[in-house]
């Protein structure tokens, strides 16, 4: 039997549906403003504004009352709504079965991470994860906190380490705070700040690094807006971006063989600078991305799996 429902929407408008609106319903409905639900899904709030617009036409009604104070949802926006929320849920239990049958069973986790966790928290979680379960395979995957978590919210990934603080007005997510993430100030061994005349153990100002070339990272990553906001604080014109990477490996050869400067998380500084092809460059600004946490959803399929291998960060 057909469905009734599918009559009063064209098939050519149900085509032009997305997932990622489904998402921002989900986001505009918990958080009533745009520029926060465009935040959480990393858009820009025009691009947001754009996607509600085309939802609405597609569907062929009114979701959102607008006002000064925010997005309101209308009777047809609470419905909408709730059919987002089974149609996301439903999209992750579909990966996770698809999940079992091409992995013959074998239980994954996907887990996401920003560079901070990587030599962090995760080192326990994998540890944990290998010792404790043969039948296990994580995969692993690095990125920025606004990238993971929008994967998380999608089923993309099952448990994600990012920065704290995001988890607001998303009553679906569990969290748990699991550490800071200090940021020190890095250089190849060979660069002149730490030869001499240089002495590497005086702290120097950033308007003494302004005249160096830096790696950052994507325009909306954190350790970039870290970067631009302390020259900016500082008084220095914006530093000279040589390079932008996702990657501390790019990072670290990049500095290795460059006269490049570049902001890593302090534990990632420790893990790699054993072999002291890496220096740091002492400040006089103590600098700090804050606190980050271990997201998962409440009801995730992998709950089990999720809550035995966070243990180890308890």
């Amino acid at each position: 039997m057909s469905d009734p429902a599918a009559a009063y929407v064209p098939r050519s408008a149900l085509s032009s549906l997305r997932i990622k609106q489904f998402m921002l319903l989900l986001a505009l409905g918990n958080h009533g403003s745009l520029r926060k639900a465009a935040d959480e899904l990393a858009m820009s709030q025009p691009a947001a504004s754009k996607s509600l617009l085309e939802l609405e036409g597609a569907l062929g009604t009114q979701l959102f009352a607008r006002s000064h104070s925010g997005l309101t949802p209308t009777a047809a926006g609470r419905c909408a709504i709730q059919h987002a929320q089974s149609i996301i849920g439903a999209v992750r239990r579909m990966k996770y079965e698809l999940d079992a049958i091409e992995h013959q069973r074998q239980e994954i986790l996907r887990i996401g991470l920003i560079m901070g966790a990587v030599t962090g928290a995760f080192c326990g979680v994998v540890s944990r994860a290998c010792a404790a379960r043969e039948n296990l395979l994580v995969e692993a995957q690095e990125g920025t906190s606004a990238e993971l978590m929008l994967k998380l919210q999608s089923g993309e990934l099952d448990l994600v380490f990012a920065r704290s603080g995001l988890a607001a007005g998303q009553p679906e997510l569990d969290v748990r705070e699991l550490g800071s993430e200090p940021i020190c100030i890095a250089a190849g061994a060979r660069h002149p700040l730490v030869q001499p005349p240089f002495n590497a153990d005086a702290p120097y100002t950033c308007a003494d690094l302004a005249g160096y070339p830096w790696i950052s990272y994507e325009p909306k990553a954190p350790l970039a807006a870290l970067l631009a906001g302390w020259f900016d604080d500082s008084g220095c014109a914006p530093p000279v971006i040589k390079l932008r990477t996702t990657s501390a490996l790019v990072t670290v050869a990049t500095l290795c063989n460059t006269d490049c400067l570049a902001m890593l998380p302090s534990s990632v500084f420790k893990h790699v600078a054993a072999d002291q092809r890496i220096r740091k460059i002492h400040t006089t600004s103590t600098l700090s991305l804050g606190d980050y946490s271990a997201y998962w959803h409440r009801h995730s399929l992998r709950l089990g799996t999720i809550r035995h291998v966070l243990q180890s960060t308890m």
